[in-house]
Formats: structure tokens, C-alpha cells, sequence
């Protein structure tokens, strides 16, 4: 079910589902679609079927009507028939979605694991390293892993490089706030704004370019 749900001042809306169904009762909530049925038929992982059903019964809840979720060749959703941009992001027991009607977003949920700080030098460069808090390295690791998969998937531009072409400007975290960054793949290298809210179990970030 729905625990949180907002619109900023932006135009996005945000919603996080914590599931605590099974793959039978999510599909009641989704009229048992045969659409739907099919779609996860393939599926072994009674997990990954609870993150897709959820998603999209988070999506109906939000636009509190029937939609359909498809993806483009490079794994970006989108709903098919309206002007809805949207974003889906999951971990462990949620699902969360931020949709725009007409600007692109991105949004990402990670938990807060050690698992972090074993790959850190996956996704930051030398720069982003030499400014981690080792007071709160848990989650300011995870605020810059979810920016930058957040901008991955707003950018949504194959071949891009979470090191190398996805830059997060120095910052000191805390509960709630906004973070600055940069991509350098394309000759624009725009920058953006996310904004971020750390939970205990979990880290939000979400953009809206």
C-alpha cells in the first residue's frame, strides 16, 4: 500500500508503496489484467513480481485510473496513450514512482547497506571520494549512488558513465536537502539539481529537469 505520497512546488508527484501483499493480491488491485498476468508469467522471483505488479498499482493509485506501463529499447517506462513522464525506482520491500506531465524526471530508493562502501569506487570518481564524510559515509555513499542513478535514468543516453560522465559537486549530508551535479557526456554538460531525503532504512533522491 501507498505510505507516502506528495506533489512539489515543481509539478512532480511522488509516491512510495511498502509491499506487504503477494503477487495475488496486488493483482486483484490491478483488475487481474490479462496484460498483466502474461507479463509476469515469465517471472521466477516472487519479489520481482510483487516490484512489477506494485509499480504499476502505484501508478493507478496516483492517477487514480487504469494505465499501462511500457518500456523503450533502453529500459525507460513510460505510459503508453498519456502525457506522463514517469520514473520508477525499488528496494527491498518498496516501490517508488515520480511522474511529470510534461518534464523529465528520475528517481531513485536505495537501502542504507555496507554493501555501499564496498563498491564505492564503482560509481565515484577520485573528486566525489576525497569528500566522503567518514562520520557519515553510510549515507552520503548512498545519497550519491541514487543521484546518480536518478540522472541515469532522467539522461537516459546509452553508453553514459556513472564515474566518468556523471559528476556530483561537494556537499555535506543531512536528513533532507539538495545536491548539485553535472554531466560531462554531451558537448551541453548541463547541470542539475536533486534533491534528496535520508530515512533509516533507506535514501530518496529524486530530479526533475
Amino acid at each position: 500500500m501507498i505510505i507516502e505520497q506528495k506533489t512539489f512546488e515543481d509539478g512532480s508527484s511522488f509516491a512510495l508503496w511498502e509491499v506487504t501483499e503477494e503477487p495475488d493480491g496486488l493483482l486483484e488491485m490491478l483488475d487481474n489484467d490479462p496484460f498483466v498476468i502474461e507479463k509476469i508469467s515469465s517471472f521466477t522471483s516472487i519479489k520481482r513480481k510483487c516490484e512489477f505488479l506494485a509499480s504499476r498499482c502505484t501508478l493507478n493509485s496516483v492517477t487514480g485510473e487504469k494505465n499501462t506501463i511500457s518500456y523503450k529499447e533502453t529500459g525507460k517506462p513510460f505510459v503508453e496513450g498519456k502525457n506522463l513522464n514517469i520514473s520508477i525506482s525499488h528496494t527491498g520491500n518498496w516501490v517508488t514512482i515520480l511522474t511529470h506531465p510534461e518534464r523529465n524526471v528520475g528517481i531513485d530508493i536505495e537501502r542504507l547497506t555496507d554493501k555501499l562502501v564496498r563498491v564505492k569506487t564503482k560509481f565515484l570518481s577520485d573528486t566525489e571520494l576525497s569528500f566522503i564524510d567518514s562520520r557519515n559515509e553510510k549515507p552520503q555513499l548512498a545519497i550519491m549512488w541514487a543521484a546518480k542513478e536518478a540522472l541515469y535514468k532522467l539522461i537516459d543516453l546509452p553508453g553514459l558513465d556513472p564515474v566518468n560522465d556523471l559528476h556530483i559537486d561537494k556537499f555535506t549530508p543531512y536528513l533532507e536537502g539538495k545536491i548539485t551535479a553535472t554531466e560531462t557526456k554531451t558537448a551541453d554538460r548541463h547541470s542539475y539539481t536533486l534533491h534528496y531525503l535520508v530515512r533509516p532504512e533507506y535514501v530518496l533522491v529524486r530530479v526533475v529537469e
